[in-house]
């Protein structure tokens, strides 16, 4: 019985491979994984214009349509149940030290190693930082830009590689009236 599975197996293996699927794709189905449509590389910019007075420029071929969570806030994400990541970019609320406050939250729930992050934005002064949780990871950005609006962001991604966000918040701006 042994025998005939391995060649069956080593079929189905060499047909997925020639189809483009990869071992994450694979996972994502038989794990029920949401967005199981496979994005193109190419890259499609789009431009969302929130009710809160800021402009993102996001690639909509990483990114989902980014709404309205909340009257301030606007809400991006990306990825599957096996990968995922949320971004919240909000205006309104005012903080004494948004940095701390959100890291202080943060290690009360898990504990986590924090870790200056570099980050520039056009026409804005940036401070962040990031916080290795364990499964995931947490970015916590305060942008303040010359025209005199600041710009606090959320994010949290069980993937490794945060510089989709980076990118994400490089195309975040106040919206010009």
């Amino acid at each position: 019985m042994k025998h005939k599975i391995l060649p069956l197996l080593a079929a189905l293996l060499t047909a997925l491979t020639l189809t483009g699927c990869s071992f994450s794709d694979i996972m994502l189905y038989l794990y029920g994984g949401d967005d199981f449509v496979k994005k193109t590389d190419t890259r499609d910019f789009q431009t969302y214009a929130g009710e809160n007075g800021i402009t993102v420029v996001y690639d909509a071929n990483q990114w989902n349509m980014p709404t309205m969570a909340q009257d301030d806030t606007i809400s991006i994400t990306s990825g599957n149940k096996l990968d995922y990541t949320a971004v919240l970019i909000q205006v309104c609320d005012t903080y004494t030290d948004f940095l701390a406050q959100s890291g202080e939250e943060l290690n009360q729930e898990t504990n986590t190693v924090a870790y200056e992050l570099e980050l520039t934005v056009p026409d804005a002064r940036t401070s962040a930082v990031r916080y290795d949780c364990g499964s995931y990871q947490a970015i916590f950005v305060q942008i303040d830009y010359d025209s005199a609006t600041t710009v606090y962001v959320s994010a949290a991604s069980r993937a490794a590689n945060y510089d989709p966000i980076i990118e994400l918040l490089q195309g975040v701006s106040p919206t010009e009236p």
